[in-house]
């Protein structure tokens, strides 16, 4: 049993909670720190606008009268005032403080339900040597602090408890995906490997690992029923030139011409199990590092060119259609030995006087590489089963060859980032497809 701190899926949706959490928390200070200003400037702005108006009353006792005035028409407000003189005796106002400094300060003075308390004032000297002083209670402000940090608390607390059901929330789905996965994972480890990962409609990220992962599986599967097959093929077509090199053997000292024919069967074997070798080099990938620029118009060229006395004296006729200048990405040895064993194919497989006909075109970007004969064709089953390792359809069962060609030519197409087509419906027509440059 997966616990929640060895979770990665609860880890990730936790971490993301108190990420949020924490961002919360700063902006929570943020616009608290923020507020607290503005209330406090404010306050300030407000005591400065109190004490000009008062400043201006020129006469002592006008002043006097307008301050009885204020506070007894402002008896709920918060402002308080008082007016000292030169030696610091308080001469009006009710705020019972010492003489505080000029300019803003707080100061404490006698709430007369409070007792001593807290408030912000601002002192003033007048032009006949008296200072005007006039003072807010910092208990708004305060309170208004208290306020927002009791929401904020509150509002905290309910991100929070949101936060961490979201994040079992999100842990539980996310390990519920990769739970699923890795099921599949296991069923498939312990033998059922016909199973694929599950994809859902949603095309997430989940669902392209999903996807990744399938192709992945297909293609194991893929390479897997091949070494089945070439195993089983290769025991199969290596049986009888095995048995035949046994007896030539069992006859060398007794019949002429044995050895030589032993010697000419393992050179059969070798070259057969050369081909095997090859086509497992280019199907590896490694060849790719070296591929540079092939210019495969002059390369088809030189190979029909080299391929024209051996057709016409198998008594058939060869003709190409080459357009110039079609390059591709490659190597040259491998591209030139996929269009010689396709003609090869056409010459061994095909009756005399078969026309073979090869032409090159570019077809939007891509090089398009066609090989046709008039000759018999194939059976549409043996059509899609003609690139497998070793496989002879019946009517070739007759002659040379060790079923390699086209699997060679189709691992090269497949190398070079292309494919191979083959129709056999009225004749035979071998396509490549390959990316140009």
């Amino acid at each position: 049993m997966i616990s929640l701190r060895s979770s990665a899926g609860y880890r990730i949706a936790f971490t993301y909670a108190a990420a949020f959490a924490a961002a919360v928390l700063l902006l929570g200070v943020a616009v608290y720190l923020a507020a607290d200003h503005e209330f406090r400037r404010q306050r300030d702005v407000a005591i400065s606008k109190e004490v000009a108006d008062l400043a201006r009353e020129r006469d002592p006792a006008e002043l006097k009268q307008e301050i009885a005035g204020r506070e007894a028409t402002r008896a709920t407000d918060s402002f308080g005032y008082a007016l000292f003189d030169r030696n610091g005796r308080r001469i009006a106002g009710t705020l019972e403080t010492p003489r505080p400094a000029v300019g803003f300060s707080t100061i404490i003075f006698q709430d007369p339900v409070e007792g001593p308390d807290v408030a912000r004032a601002k002192a003033v000297d007048l032009a006949d040597g008296r200072r005007l002083v006039v003072a807010v209670d910092s208990e708004a402000v305060e309170e208004i602090d208290k306020t927002i940090l009791t929401l904020f608390g509150i509002a905290f607390a309910v991100v929070i408890v949101i936060g961490a059901v979201s994040a079992l929330v999100l842990g539980r789905y996310l390990r519920g995906r990769l739970s699923t996965i890795s099921a599949t994972a296991n069923a498939i480890v312990a033998g059922d490997t016909a199973l694929r990962m599950p994809v859902g409609p949603q095309g997430d990220e989940f669902d392209a690992a999903a996807l990744a992962l399938n192709t992945m599986l297909d293609r194991i599967a893929g390479l897997m029923d091949n070494l089945r097959q070439v195993s089983s093929d290769v025991a199969h077509d290596l049986r009888t030139p095995l048995l035949r090199l046994r007896n030539e053997l069992e006859q060398v000292g007794k019949v002429e011409g044995a050895a030589q024919r032993a010697i000419d069967l393992g050179d059969e074997l070798l070259k057969l199990f050369a081909a095997v070798l090859r086509i497992a080099e280019v199907e590896g990938g490694e060849l790719r590092q070296s591929f540079t620029r092939v210019d495969l118009s002059a390369l088809a060229e030189t190979v029909c060119d080299g391929f024209l006395p051996a057709v016409y004296d198998s008594g058939r006729i060869l003709s190409w259609s080459i357009l110039p200048d079609i390059a591709v990405l490659g190597d040259r040895e491998l591209l030139a030995q996929a269009i010689a064993n396709l003609l090869d194919n056409a010459i061994v497989h095909t009756p005399p006087a078969t026309a073979i006909t090869l032409s090159l075109v570019d077809t939007d970007g891509l090089a398009r590489l066609v090989i046709t004969d008039n000759g018999p064709g194939v059976s549409p089953a043996d059509s899609v089963r003609l690139t497998r390792r070793f496989f002879r359809g019946e009517a070739s069962r007759t002659t040379p060859g060790n079923g390699l060609g086209l699997s060679l030519v189709a691992a090269v197409a497949n190398a070079h980032g292309g494919e191979i087509e083959i129709d056999g419906a009225r004749g035979l027509r071998v396509t490549i497809t390959l990316p140009m440059v």
